[in-house]
């Protein structure tokens, strides 16, 4: 270690328990340009948030309209073909339920109980004994389940 006027040149440390008290140099200069660095950082995030948020408040959205096709097939005439013309063509064509695989009355149960939990249908409680047994007679007829 240098000697000048007792001061610590740049670089240099006196060993722990000696010296002035006075801080290297170089730490000194880093802690004031940390200091200085901290509010003009946060300072430019904010900017660039509110630059951020006026964009998307100047945002236009356009209006957009889906026109779905229209199914002018029904389901075929039987006791619960209402409930699933009322019920299952609010979401489906009669074609895509006409067209699943053959099912057994306590899986068409487990497929509209699924959607009116998972999907939100509106299939009122008290319609769903008679709406899977009028599916299973449209449907499993193809083939029998075990």
């Amino acid at each position: 270690m240098t000697k000048s006027s007792g001061m610590i040149l740049d670089g240099e440390c006196r060993p722990e328990g000696r010296g002035t008290g006075t801080v290297p140099r170089n730490t000194t200069s880093r802690n004031v340009a940390l200091v200085r660095a901290v509010p003009m950082l946060v300072g430019l995030a904010l900017a660039a948030g509110l630059a951020r948020s006026q964009a998307a408040d100047s945002q236009k959205w356009a209006k957009v309209t889906v026109d779905l096709p229209v199914s002018r097939t029904a389901f075929p005439p039987g006791n619960g073909a209402d409930i699933a013309n009322g019920q299952c063509l609010i979401c489906h064509s009669a074609g895509m339920v006409l067209r699943q695989p053959p099912l057994t009355e306590a899986e068409w149960t487990a497929e509209i109980n699924k959607m009116r939990t998972a999907f939100g249908a509106p299939v009122p409680a008290d319609q769903i004994a008679a709406l899977a047994k009028y599916l299973q007679s449209i449907n499993g007829g193809q083939q029998q389940h075990d």
